[in-house]
């Protein structure tokens, strides 16, 4: 019988152990990763088309009027005023009352020249049913002086606090104003005074000038201020009075007049027409000379035009028209062109 040696015993329990262990550490370890294995990964991507209306923020400059005076046509005297330098007029509201009557504030785009009564007709009425409709009453500006202006003409007067009115508007019932809101920088008859010239205004806002962020196109644009949106001319300027209203009346508009100008005022700047433009990874751009380079597809290079980018998508529109499904993942190579 042979004899082992205790040392040679030893030798091969070392090695058992060294043997599993190793064992154990490949079983722990799982397969190699595809990444650490050479795997290339896609190598081509999906396109998707969106809208695009390449909209941004861009500054306006304001263009304001002549400051102006507000005079009343109520002869008397002035029994209640809520002039205040540095306060606001605004259209519907009652800023004064002469002779214990109330006179309503109104923003028409003819001012009141004759009493107005059911069976009226002309521009004057179509101004005024125009307000009428702005300040929420139910009714068709159609220039003719019937029923629905006769309810709507005693239901403002009403509110501003006249008694018993008889469906009949007289300009002594009326402070003109030439915008929906205006800016008092003086007032001229105190309480207790005749009327006659009420208060001073500042300018009103009409028109706004794009002083940057404008694009070079040849694309027309429109400009959006809370929720109103205007045609922006070839001279970039916006005369619209629906979104000159919406800015006069917004918050920003207020801070620019506290700070005499120094907080800006911006408006959204967008596509009139949006694009519809296909959405591909960087990785498929290749050749790109400014804004033009090209993608490949199934063997087929297509010229593109880059619009915008971000968040690792590159959005384009195809110069041929041709859209392909999806685009190659050739990623930028050092002198590779179109």
């Amino acid at each position: 019988m042979t004899r082992v040696s205790g040392g040679t015993l030893g030798l091969a329990a070392a090695l058992l152990v060294a043997g599993g262990a190793l064992a154990g550490m490949l079983v722990a370890a799982g397969p190699v990763p595809a990444s650490v294995a050479g795997s290339d990964g896609p190598t081509s991507a999906p396109v998707t088309l969106e809208s695009h209306d390449d909209a941004r923020t861009v500054k306006v400059e304001p263009v304001l009027s002549a400051s102006s005076r507000l005079d009343l046509a109520a002869s008397g005297t002035v029994t209640r005023t809520s002039c205040t330098p540095g306060g606001e007029i605004v259209s519907g509201t009652s800023p004064v009352t002469v002779d214990g009557r109330p006179v309503v504030a109104l923003a028409t785009a003819v001012p009141l020249w004759r009493e107005l009564s059911w069976g009226d007709e002309g521009d004057d009425v179509e101004a005024l049913q125009a307000e009428l409709v702005r300040l929420g009453h139910d009714l068709d500006a159609d220039g003719e002086f019937g029923r629905a202006t006769y309810d709507a003409v005693n239901a403002l007067l009403a509110d501003v606090g006249v008694g018993r009115p008889d469906g009949r508007i007289a300009p002594a019932d009326v402070l003109w104003i030439p915008a929906r809101r205006v800016a008092v920088t003086s007032c001229e008859t105190p309480l207790g005074g005749s009327a006659g010239a009420f208060a001073t205004t500042s300018g009103v806002l009409t028109g706004l000038r794009l002083t940057g962020g404008t694009a070079e196109d040849g694309r027309e644009r429109v400009a959006r201020v809370a929720g109103v949106e205007a045609p922006v001319g070839a001279d970039g300027t916006v005369t619209d009075p629906d979104l000159l209203a919406a800015l006069a009346d917004s918050p920003e508009m207020d801070t620019w007049r506290r700070t005499d100008g120094e907080s800006g005022l911006t408006v959204e700047l967008a596509l009139a027409d949006p694009l519809e433009v296909a959405v591909v990874p960087p990785g498929a751009l290749f050749g790109l000379v400014g804004d033009h380079g090209c993608v490949r597809s199934d063997g087929a290079t297509h010229p593109v035009t880059v619009v915008a980018s971000s968040l690792g998508q590159t959005s384009v529109t195809f110069d041929d028209a041709d859209v392909p499904d999806r685009v190659d993942l050739v990623g930028q190579r050092p002198g590779r062109s179109c």
